[in-house]
């Protein structure tokens, strides 16, 4: 696997077929309701990261899903979907409070989510029927390594980031569904 921001556009979902052991969770796309601006396209779940399934889990903190026909020009546009910009030779980190999503139906388009624009949700509102996509584990490693970057600044390596939620995931008895192969308790 390289070590670009997003992985390719196959790898991002659970496909409708294999969704039913998967419980709602951090990274997953849903439909706007219960607290979210009805102007949203839609909305990425952002927090908790492991406890969404707690009963004490009252609300869910959100983050706005976007079309990617909305950013202005182009330029704009490619930057949001590469996460990178060539400066001088080098790259660097192009609009890192972007999170790229690909389309998730079939004629969908690309969107993605705005880690700018955050809002909470009740828990009812957040349901395997409010959701429209699932991700992928190694998507969640995707989406937390771009959160990190984005909130603080950190550049971690995919790898590096997928160890360390592996531990997690390894060490946490409560975890629901499939576990991904690389977390095996």
């Amino acid at each position: 696997m390289s070590d670009s921001w997003y992985l390719d556009a196959s790898d991002y979902y659970i496909g409708r077929s294999a969704l039913a052991p998967y419980p709602v969770r951090q990274g997953d796309l849903l439909r706007v309701s219960g607290g979210a601006p009805s102007r949203w396209v839609g909305a990425q779940i952002i927090h908790p990261t492991c406890e969404l399934p707690k009963s004490a889990v009252k609300a869910i903190q959100v983050v706005r899903v976007r079309r990617l026909r909305d950013v202005r020009d182009d330029f704009g546009r490619s930057l949001v979907v590469a996460g990178y910009r060539e400066v001088d030779g080098g790259r660097r980190v192009a609009v890192a409070s972007t999170f790229f999503l690909p389309p998730w139906t079939d004629g969908g388009e690309p969107c993605f989510a705005d880690f700018r624009e955050v809002a909470s949700v009740p828990r009812s509102a957040v349901s395997r029927r409010s959701r429209v996509a699932a991700i992928t584990h190694d998507c969640r490693v995707t989406l937390i390594r771009r959160y990190l970057y984005f909130r603080f600044r950190l550049a971690f390596r995919f790898e590096d980031v997928r160890a360390w939620e592996a531990q997690r995931i390894a060490s946490d008895p409560a975890f629901e569904g499939p576990r991904p192969g690389w977390a095996r308790a």
